[in-house]
């Protein structure tokens, strides 16, 4: 039997929320950036916020669960890009 692949583990902790009517994603070190979200029917909007969230994170060395973390913050609060 061969090994599973290595598991990759973050190297800072990253939390994301909503307030205020913005998307905001904080690293461990400090590293912050929020953008306005549109409205919720506006799901080429949504798209846009989501990308540049998820490019933010990925910049910042996130791992795939703290990517899917942005990703879910949306769409717990409701801000689908589909439907």
């Amino acid at each position: 039997m061969g090994r599973s692949p290595r598991r990759t583990f973050a190297t800072q902790r990253m939390s994301c929320h909503i307030s205020n009517n913005q998307l905001q994603v904080t690293f461990q070190d400090g590293t912050t950036r929020s953008w306005p979200l549109p409205t919720r029917s506006d799901k080429a909007g949504i798209k846009t916020v989501r990308d540049k969230a998820v490019t933010f994170a990925r910049e910042h060395e996130a791992t795939i669960g703290q990517i899917n973390a942005v990703k879910k913050t949306l769409t717990d609060n409701e801000y689908w890009t589909t439907k």
